[in-house]
This record gives C-alpha cells, sequence and structure tokens, in this order.
C-alpha cells in the first residue's frame, strides 16, 4: 500500500478470540473493521487448544461465559454460521472428598445458569465411561453439556461470517510499531500503515510485544503447557466424557481425539518462558511417562498406551489466572482481550460478543466488567475458589 488505510475498528490477532470479536462487531452492524494476522487465520495459540467446551468454574462470572458460550457452540450453524464439529461427550470431574462442599457448590451455580450437572455414583459413571476406575475418587460430578470442538474449523467460521459481513483480513502481516496517542490509532505493519480511531488487542501470549509499542505492561506471564494423544488396542470412544482429574497433582484432563485416541492435557502452571518467540514443540519424555502413569493409575487398560503424538501451547496467564478484556487505561479507543490462561476458547463466542458490545458503547448481554485491567490495582482479582488455576 503506498498510504495509509483506515478503518473504523482494527483487531490485531487472527485466533478464536479475534476472529469471534471480528465477527460479533460485523453482525451488530459495525462497518469498516480490518484484523491484522502476522501468520495465517488459526495459527498461534489457538491452533494448539484442546477446545473443550465446559462449564465447571468456582467464579461465577467463568460459569456464566462457559455456559452461554455453550449454547452458541450447541447451535453455531443456526446462530453464527458453519460447523465448529461440536461433539457433545458430557464432562467428569474427579474430586477427594475435601473439595466436595466446593464441587457442589460449583454444581448449583452451573444448573442456576443452564447446565445439566449432578453428582454420580462410580456405578453410574461406569456407564458412562467403562475404563475408568474410581477407588480412590470420592466426588464424582458430571455436566452432561459439555463437549469438544475443532478448534481450525470453529475459528475459521468466525472468520468466514465476519468476511460475509464485509471485514477485511489481511494474514501474513505482523505489525511492527503502533502509535497510540492520538484520536487515530496508527498501526504499522510489513504490509504499510493502517489508521484507526479504535484498536483491540487480541493477540494471546504475543499481546506482550504489541505492549511495548504502545508503552503498557500487560500484567501476564506466560507459560509453556504440554499436551499428549496415546492410543491403546482398544478404540477409544468418541462419545465418552471429558475427564477432569483434580486427584492428580497436575489436575490433568482428557478427552477423545480423532483417530480412537485419547488426548492428555493439564492443568497446573506449566513451564514459564520468558519470550513465546522462543517457544518449541519439545515434550520431555520424563513427562510423557510421568502422564502414563496417572493415566494408567485412572484407566489401567493404559498402562501399555503408546504416544501418538505430542506438542506445546503457550498460556498468557495473568495473577489471578482470569482474563483481562476491556479497555486499556489511560489510551482512549484502545481495548485488549488477553490473560485467557487456557480457556479462552470456550469462552471465545460470549466474549467476542461483549466485547463488541463495549466497544460500540452498548450494554453486553454477558458482563465483561469484572475482567477489566484495573482490577489488579483496586483489589478485585478473580480468585478462584480452589486454588488450582484452570479451575478457577
Amino acid at each position: 500500500m503506498d498510504q495509509n488505510q483506515t478503518a473504523d475498528f482494527i483487531i490485531i490477532g487472527g485466533g478464536v478470540i479475534g476472529c469471534s470479536t471480528a465477527y460479533n462487531l460485523a453482525n451488530q452492524g459495525a462497518k469498516n473493521i480490518v484484523v491484522l494476522e502476522k501468520g495465517e487465520i488459526c495459527t498461534g495459540g489457538t491452533s494448539k487448544s484442546c477446545a473443550i467446551t465446559r462449564s465447571h468454574y468456582s467464579i461465577e462470572a467463568n460459569v456464566l461465559h462457559a455456559v452461554e458460550s455453550l449454547k452458541i457452540f450447541e447451535n453455531f450453524d443456526e446462530i453464527v454460521g458453519g460447523d465448529p464439529r461440536f461433539t457433545r461427550t458430557g464432562q467428569m470431574v474427579l474430586g477427594p472428598e475435601k473439595h466436595r462442599p466446593l464441587m457442589e457448590s460449583v454444581f448449583f451455580t452451573q444448573n442456576k445458569y443452564g447446565s445439566d450437572t449432578q453428582t454420580l455414583t462410580p456405578a453410574e459413571a461406569s456407564n458412562l465411561h467403562p475404563l475408568l476406575q474410581f477407588d480412590d475418587v470420592d466426588v464424582i460430578g458430571f455436566e452432561s453439556r459439555s463437549g469438544y470442538c475443532d478448534p481450525y474449523l470453529t475459528t475459521t467460521a468466525y472468520s468466514q461470517r465476519a468476511l460475509d459481513l464485509g471485514v477485511k483480513f489481511y494474514t501474513g502481516t505482523p505489525v511492527t510499531g503502533i502509535k497510540a496517542s492520538s484520536l487515530n490509532k496508527t498501526v504499522e505493519t510489513t504490509q504499510g500503515n493502517f489508521e484507526s480511531p479504535t484498536l483491540i488487542l487480541a493477540a494471546g501470549p504475543w499481546t506482550h510485544n504489541l505492549g511495548k509499542m504502545i508503552g503498557i505492561k500487560f500484567p501476564y506471564e506466560i507459560s509453556k503447557h504440554k499436551v499428549l494423544t496415546l492410543k491403546i488396542d482398544i478404540h477409544y470412544e468418541k462419545d465418552w466424557p471429558i475427564v477432569k482429574d483434580l486427584l492428580t497433582p497436575e489436575k490433568i484432563y482428557f478427552r477423545p481425539d480423532s483417530g480412537g485416541v485419547v488426548l492428555v492435557g493439564t492443568g497446573d502452571q506449566g513451564d514459564l518462558v520468558k519470550n513465546v518467540e522462543e517457544m518449541t514443540n519439545e515434550v520431555e519424555m520424563e513427562h510423557v511417562e510421568r502422564i502414563g502413569k496417572l493415566m494408567a493409575n485412572r484407566m489401567p487398560v493404559f498402562a501399555n498406551a503408546k504416544l501418538v503424538r505430542s506438542w506445546t501451547g503457550a498460556y498468557d496467564i495473568p495473577p489471578d489466572w482470569n482474563p483481562i478484556i476491556g479497555p486499556v487505561p489511560n489510551l482512549e479507543g484502545v481495548y485488549v482481550a488477553v490473560g485467557f490462561s487456557g480457556h479462552g476458547f470456550k469462552l471465545a463466542p460470549t466474549i467476542g460478543e461483549a466485547l463488541a458490545q463495549e466497544v460500540l458503547g452498548n450494554e453486553p448481554r454477558v458482563p465483561i466488567e469484572m475482567y477489566d485491567m484495573t482490577r489488579f490495582e483496586t483489589g478485585k482479582t478473580l480468585n478462584g475458589a480452589y486454588g488450582i488455576v484452570t479451575f478457577a
């Protein structure tokens, strides 16, 4: 481009949060929207997502967003358009006796917002998932509406619908500088400059780089999380429930994946990294063996499971493990959506909707004011009752 291109709204980041926000802005009537993505659509953090949709959180705002987002995933083609490949499995949450009051409180809150959640006996749970053993489990929760999606198909469905509504996407367009002090923000890229009065930063762990350009240090750290897929001699059914095992030190979770394998991740702190650009996909054999033993304890038939593949993903983690969404202080017209700590995918439908409504000056249908960046200075942090990170 020979001269600056103007837009009414610029979104930086082509993952599920950026594409959901772009679609929702356009769907609510906004025009002249530009999305800038340094790679291709869904090649950053979203591409590594396990794409689980569940609503078990101890913080009520997270429950509300998760349940309302799940309603959209369940009816995605009707509400948004496209096929996210949502597979309903339900989710089991396995816990020790000390977590019983908290788990039952969460079940009550989930049901208040429309989730179908209950406690199960070991016999009832075995009927839903015959490979699990429950000898060391005191509490079994089950939310029947949970499931998982395909992260790439979900994100590209949002981007396609945004395209249909007139949004312009510029891929292969890294941002090299931002001037945000004036009414019109100038975003400098390798493909030329873009100007807009409204700028939305939705670049996941890469948002730190954008923050430096505008003199803002966003309060989150970056952590490397590891995911495995394991295979056993019998077929792992695609509709067996997702399992969250709170009895393991790593708070592992696992779900079915295509090809009759099981996908396994952890809900712990992960390995802190200073620069997301330097993160590799290496997963140490020590980690594979440790997770393998935990899986064999929960499902004895996994004692001789084979590793199919492994990868890593970056989490952007604020001090309270909850997202930072809304206006950037002291920079009029600049907004951010970052710090999802591994649960951005499951919240993306309503976060994109609510952020678009706030940007347009409308009251969000699902509130987001509790995620405001200033909460860390005002003592309004969102501290999960479990104290175990991703189940905030």
